[in-house]
């Protein structure tokens, strides 16, 4: 992007120049885009990762080390993704007679173990949990020592009656595991397909329950029935119900589900569920609505909301200093960030339209509090054993005299997103968040596989500092954090069967396009720009001497105008990037800034300055050269020197430098001449009007000089009209229109207004004659009948009648004859009968001149010759408007059909209109025929 700066000459030696940052044309000079992407969306990065052979489901970072679940695979990875162990969990043979931790061993593979879950548990020793689908979902404990996963591995898969060893469901798990009095529970959330057809003797698995650990710590278990819920026989297989995250906070656990609004609803949306994690029993359950909105303004500045109901994403973490004082939030307080999507109608299938909410957890036990406190709720539908739970507590707490309660909340207070729809067209995949220095940022991964970074604030910016495509594939939701207490800091993507390290100060500065926008970047970025390589770097990509994170370089691309008139006030506007950025004297809006300049002058008064920015404590000194050439304008005539006094006309002023400077006007007695055209020698304009009859200075004003016309224009009279013949001409047009009246010397141009034909002005002054344009290209039938009128020099008569006739048909004509009449002679051509009123005006010439009169008697033309041709001894000259060799056209009014053959053939001179000579009477030959 290119910002504008004026600069104004006043006189020769001061300069002032005014910096702007807006990113468009001044006057329309200025040539950029009007809003460009401050990153380049197609630059890529190569990060450190990890490529399984199969696909990657689940992440775990634990003492520096990664664990990935795989499927077949359990893997630990160093800090740099590089792999360092590896245990197989499958394929396996699944079997009704085989065991559900290793299968039969003696057959062959039909199963593959997909990771459903990954966790540690560090009360006791450092144990890692690994849940897959094989045995119906059991998990495997792997006591960690030095990262290696096979020292110890226990299959918690005991044959207990109450089912607590199936653990995980086939279609998605979320577990919270929190240790309480000594005791460790596992809160374990197992999603519910849209499956009917599925037996329920194959559903092993519950779908919300809390289990632990034996004593013996190989096996799970339930305290009681009460300790998990199934959905309802008849909604099992018919009800989808997602578990998307989970995460404990304070003395609850919480689950992130998305499912139908209601038991006959066929819309979906996302609920909070809430438990305490003191519970070994679900006496505390409570789920509530929960939505994101986001509230687009309409061309009536009325607001309209719209819901993003699918939960795609979320992340518990703290903010920064900036974000808690904006939410007024606490240093312990918790944060959830969600990314919702809009679904397709009755379906949990997302579009690509996202929206990103953020709210603190203790606003959502305060909405918890307030909806059961008021009694917006209902006993749970779709949950078994929740009849038997009371449901008019007024204390919903987790204390041991707080009887139990499994409610749904009915109402929802949603909060509004955070980035004012600018996800609208993104499905957002994947998101999490971090504290860095006093800033929280948000790491967002979408559906085309790109990864983006936005600081979340509530008033300061929040347009992403990095947008990158890191994998063709989706992110997915499975995001882990790595030394969140270090600098560098890194979340761990997964795209497939790939694990990424994208750094959570960014990935590079090479996205970011100039220097402004490098400058701009968040701090924590480390970024600037790199005056050698014009590029966005960290410091190690940069040579010391050339790397900068304070200031621009100064580039000027254009500068409008060239030429500047001499002695004048020329506002000059410069194109070009960075003026006056620097990050310590950076200004909004409009700055003026103080230039020094060193001037060369010539005789030719052109004026070479070179400008340095001195204003500024921290510019790098860098300098850039502007040619102003200075010129003396000088008008050297006008054309025409007088007009109508209702003005209108067209005025030419020539002359050299007549573009300089920046503004040009034209005045004539003070009042504006509008500048229609202008270049280099000449000027157009349009005369105002005058009152009266006078004579006006004319002036050019440029930037403050003013230029004199050598002659004065003169304003006359209106021209008046007060005659038009003839009225009637041929469809094909030709025909002389004459109109008299005075004053018609007024006007230098005359025009009539009939397709627009150029008219010529008599020779007195008195008339003015035009050529009646054709109509024959219209395809109308005559009589047509019109209007006309005369424009001169933009003053515009009445309009007048003009009736189109039928053109003439000619037949074949004898040879012309000259008879002698009395003193005169006449010339005779036979014509067929036409209209007399179209045939009207000058139709023949002899020899050069008009007949004195052109009369139609029966169907013969008489033409009374010039008297002056009297004498002539010599043949008469008989010429039309068109001739053809060999032929002889007769034209009346443009009418020109063959009308007869020549009885002698003759071959007109190249280039010419002349008809074959006619012989006068006396001196006939029968060569000249």
């Amino acid at each position: 992007a290119r910002a504008p700066a004026v600069l104004t000459l006043t006189g020769i030696t001061g300069i002032v120049v005014t910096l702007s940052t807006l990113w468009w044309e001044v006057k329309g000079q200025c040539k950029g885009p009007r809003d460009i992407s401050k990153l380049n969306l197609s630059v890529t990065y190569d990060l450190p990762h990890f490529v399984s052979d199969t696909p990657v489901q689940k992440l775990l970072v634990f003492n520096g080390s990664v664990y990935v679940g795989a499927t077949n695979k359990l893997t630990a990875l160093s800090e740099d993704l590089k792999k360092t162990h590896e245990y197989k969990t499958g394929p396996v043979h699944e079997g009704p007679r085989c065991s559900a931790c290793e299968g039969c061993r003696d057959q062959p593979p039909n199963a593959n173990n997909t990771s459903m879950a990954l966790l540690m548990e560090t009360y006791y020793d450092p144990e890692l949990f690994s849940c897959g689908t094989v045995g119906n979902g059991v998990c495997s404990r792997h006591l960690l020592e030095d990262g290696e996963l096979d020292v110890e591995v226990n299959c918690l898969g005991s044959h207990n009656k109450d089912g607590s060893r199936y653990v995980a469901g086939p279609a998605g798990t979320q577990i919270v595991n929190v240790e309480v009095g000594g005791v460790v529970r596992f809160f374990v959330a197992n999603s519910e397909p849209l499956n009917p057809s599925l037996p329920s003797s194959s559903r092993l698995h519950h779908t919300i329950s809390i289990r632990k650990m034996w004593e013996t710590q190989d096996r799970f278990e339930f305290v009681s029935e009460h300790s998990y819920m199934d959905l309802t026989p008849g909604l099992r297989g018919n009800y989808p119900l997602h578990y998307i995250y989970s995460f404990q906070s304070g003395a609850y656990v919480y689950f992130l589900t998305v499912q139908r609004e209601g038991g006959t609803s066929k819309a979906f949306h996302t609920r909070i569920v809430r438990m305490c994690s003191s519970d070994l029993e679900l006496l505390h359950y409570v789920e509530m609505p929960f939505e994101c909105i986001y509230s687009e303004k309409g061309r009536r500045k009325r607001s309209t909301q719209v819901v993003f109901n699918i939960l795609q994403a979320a992340h518990v973490a703290k903010a920064g200093n900036d974000l808690r004082r904006d939410m007024d939030l606490k240093e312990e307080d918790d944060v959830l960030f969600a990314a919702f999507a809009r679904s397709k109608p009755d379906s949990p299938e997302p579009t690509a339209s996202s929206t990103v909410c953020v709210i603190s957890v203790s606003e959502i036990n305060s909405f918890f509090k307030d909806f059961i406190q008021k009694g917006h709720t209902k006993p749970l539908y779709h949950f078994t054993g929740s009849e038997e739970k009371p449901y008019n507590q007024t204390s919903f707490g987790c204390g041991k005299h707080e009887k139990g309660y499994r409610l749904e909340v009915t109402r929802t207070r949603p909060p509004e997103d955070w980035f004012s729809g600018r996800f609208r067209n993104v499905l957002l995949t994947s998101i999490s968040a971090m504290p860095i220095q006093d800033h929280t940022v948000a790491t967002l991964g979408t559906a085309d596989g790109r990864v983006i970074q936005v600081v979340v604030s509530r008033f300061g910016n929040t347009d992403p500092h990095v947008d990158f495509l890191l994998d063709t594939r989706p992110v997915s939701s499975e995001v882990a954090v790595l030394s969140p207490e270090r600098p560098d800091a890194s979340l761990l993507l997964i795209t497939g069967n790939k694990v990424s390290k994208v750094p959570v100060i960014g990935p590079g500065c090479e996205h970011l396009w100039n220097c402004s926008t490098c400058l701009l970047a968040p701090a924590f970025m480390g970024c600037g720009w790199c005056r050698n390589r014009n590029l966005c770097t960290r410091s190690p990509q940069c040579a010391a001497s050339h790397w900068s994170q304070d200031s621009c370089p100064l580039l000027i691309t254009e500068v409008f105008p060239a030429a500047a008139p001499l002695k004048g006030h020329t506002s000059i506007t410069i194109c070009g990037k960075n003026f006056g950025f620097s990050k310590k004297d950076r200004f909004d809006g409009k700055k003026t800034v103080e230039f020094s300049t060193y001037c060369i002058y010539t005789e030719l008064y052109v004026q070479v300055c070179q400008v340095m920015i001195t204003s500024f404590s921290s510019w790098p000194g860098d300098c850039s050269y502007i040619i102003l050439h200075m010129q003396n304008p000088v008008i050297k005539g006008i054309f025409p020197e007088f007009g109508p006094k209702s003005g209108g006309t067209r005025l030419t002023i020539r002359g050299s430098y007549l573009n300089s400077g920046s503004s040009r006007k034209v005045t004539i007695g003070g009042a504006t001449c509008v500048v229609q055209s202008e270049s280099a020698d000449m000027l157009t304009c349009q005369t105002p009007s005058q009152d009266s009859p006078s004579q006006h200075k004319v002036q050019l004003h440029m930037d403050g000089v003013i230029r004199e016309a050598p002659a004065n224009y003169t304003y006359n009279e209106d021209p008046l009209i007060h005659s038009v013949q003839p009225t009637r001409s041929f469809i094909s047009g030709g025909s002389t229109v004459t109109a008299a009246g005075v004053y018609l010397h007024s006007a230098k141009q005359p025009q009539m207004v009939l397709s627009g034909p150029t008219c010529t002005q008599g020779e007195d002054k008195l008339a003015i004659v035009c050529i009646t344009p054709s109509l024959k290209g219209l395809n109308i039938q005559p009589p047509v009948a019109t209007k006309m009128k005369f424009m001169l020099d933009g003053f515009s008569t009445r309009q007048y009648d003009l009736t189109y006739v039928e053109d003439p048909k000619f037949e074949e004509f004898q040879k012309p004859t000259l008879t002698p009449r009395g003193s005169k002679s006449v010339l005779e051509i036979k014509v067929p009968r036409v209209d007399v009123e179209a045939v009207k005006g000058e139709v023949l010439r002899v020899s050069n001149r008009s007949c004195e009169s052109v009369t139609l008697v029966g169907n013969t033309l008489e033409c009374t010759v010039p008297s002056e041709l009297h004498t002539a001894t010599n043949e008469l000259e008989v010429s039309g408007h068109i001739f053809s060799s060999a032929l002889l056209w007769i034209m009346l009014d443009n009418i020109n059909p063959l009308s007869g053959i020549l009885l002698l053939f003759y071959e007109p001179e190249p280039n010419t209109d002349k008809l074959p000579y006619i012989s006068s009477p006396a001196t006939a030959s029968s060569e000249k025929h």
